[in-house]
């Protein structure tokens, strides 16, 4: 384990010295004897690579497939585009207020290009992982079709007296469907004044649900069934069908021009390969039946065992991997049981900075490919002033954080925008290492409900 009154880098492959100590240490055999589930959790972040494949599948023609049809003055924008969303493409029955236009018509209306300020507003809501999933919605969306989003807490929302007017739209992110939060915000927005000239939209990963059979409009995200109580994989489909759906306005919008959609959806395709690639460098190893391992021989294990004492974590990110920050905090405390905060790596100096020393581990999403890369590292620079102990994620092509990081964890790259896929898998497994470590229940962790929200009076 390493020492408290250590600052040193730690190379990502100890010499044989370091090894033979580790190895030999009470404390470290003790730990790498856990026996490693290989069923549930872990089994399911193993079948993210094909969910996001029979996604994209699903809801991007083929390039090669595809010829756009001829166009009239009467389509209406993205009608030939490669994005396959029958269901928002279909217009609202008559009995809606909004009757005719279809449900991305109405979403490319909330546009605020060419205006003086926006008419209206697409309002995203989530509990847990499906909040995370929306704030990243909250950046795809405005940055690539110019949309004005809010992204709210449904447990908080629900009890809110909403000002919502006629064209706005509220999107309601569940993996089952049936939480009971979003449910109760969703019949919240239909029971409004203005409710049947709102336009409701459901983001599930179950198409017979009460959110998909009572939005107006739903758009499943195909992830299949979870055998760990923790979502996985879900998250993953969920950002992804958000990107999807991104694009889609952003050519709805004008937005977008058709280099960049062609490009952004030859980089999504791509995300199956590279997240395959994550996923058997960081953590192969556990798939073995001698699942014994020794130093050097897995990474995040060996960052696990260095960490799993830890009383607390941070998490820093900035703009589209700040979600990500926090969902890696949220599955730290789920799994492991270590208390854990995400925040935005800017915000560090407000508070998170008074508490770090040695002992707190300080993980930094710190892609090349973010504008704000520079300023990322001024943040890990400032914790190892402190004599913090900082793990970071970046691209392979990085070395610059080597000399910085008690640990440099290495992903593929691919753009600033799906970065965020990317960087999520080795926190998944990072808090399920820990879990394990720790003897948890890590397929079933204590306290959590996984189809239904409580609901305490």
């Amino acid at each position: 384990l390493k020492s408290s009154s250590s600052r040193q880098h730690m190379p990502s492959s100890p010499g044989p010295a370091t090894m033979a100590l580790l190895n030999g240490h009470p404390t470290m055999k003790a730990f790498r004897s856990r026996q490693i589930p290989t069923e549930g959790m872990l089994n399911d972040i193993w079948e993210t690579p094909k969910v996001m494949k029979d996604l994209l599948k699903a809801l991007v023609k083929d390039d090669a497939a595809f010829e756009p049809p001829a166009r009239t003055a009467a389509d209406a924008p993205g009608t030939s585009s490669r994005i396959h969303l029958p269901r928002l493409r279909a217009p609202l029955p008559a009995s809606h207020g909004l009757a005719g236009k279809s449900p991305l018509e109405v979403m490319a209306a909330c546009c605020s290009v060419g205006l003086a300020s926006a008419k209206n507003r697409i309002l995203i809501v989530g509990c847990g992982t499906s909040y995370h999933a929306a704030l990243t919605a909250e950046y795809l969306i405005e940055q690539l079709a110019r949309i004005p989003v809010e992204v709210q807490l449904a447990s908080e929302f629900k009890y809110k007296q909403p000002v919502l007017k006629s064209g706005d739209v509220l999107i309601v992110v569940s993996n089952s469907g049936e939480t009971t939060d979003a449910v109760e915000c969703l019949n919240r927005v239909k029971g409004h004044k203005n409710g049947k000239d709102v336009l409701t939209v459901a983001v599930v990963n179950e198409e017979d649900s009460t959110l998909a059979r009572e939005s107006d409009a739903f758009l499943c995200v195909m992830a299949g069934e979870e055998k760990g109580v923790t979502s996985t994989k879900a998250f993953s489909s969920t950002v992804l069908a958000f990107f999807i759906m991104a694009v889609a306005l952003g050519e709805a919008c004008g937005t977008l021009p058709e280099t960049e959609i062609a490009e952004l959806l030859a980089k999504a395709q791509e995300l199956p390969h590279l997240l395959q690639d994550v996923i058997e460098r960081c953590s192969k190893p556990l798939k073995r039946d001698n699942t014994q391992l020794l130093v050097g021989e897995c990474m995040l294990w060996d960052i696990g065992c260095q960490n799993v004492l830890a009383n607390n974590f941070i998490f820093l990110g900035r703009g589209f991997n700040f979600p990500i920050a926090l969902e890696g905090a949220m599955k730290c405390k789920e799994i492991a049981y270590i208390h854990a905060e995400g925040y935005p790596a800017a915000e560090m100096k407000h508070g998170p900075i008074a508490l770090i020393d040695r002992f707190m581990p300080v993980v930094v999403i710190a892609p090349i490919a973010d504008p704000t890369y520079e300023k990322i590292k001024s943040n890990i620079e400032e914790v190892k002033a402190r004599s913090g102990s900082v793990i970071a994620i970046t691209e392979d092509s990085n070395h610059e954080l080597d000399d910085l990081c008690e640990y440099v964890i290495r992903v593929p790259e691919t753009h600033e925008y799906l970065m965020p896929l990317v960087m999520v898998i080795p926190l998944q497994l990072l808090a399920y290492m820990m879990g394990v470590l720790r003897g948890n229940e890590v397929d079933n962790p204590r306290g959590l409900i996984k189809t239904v929200s409580s609901k305490i009076p």
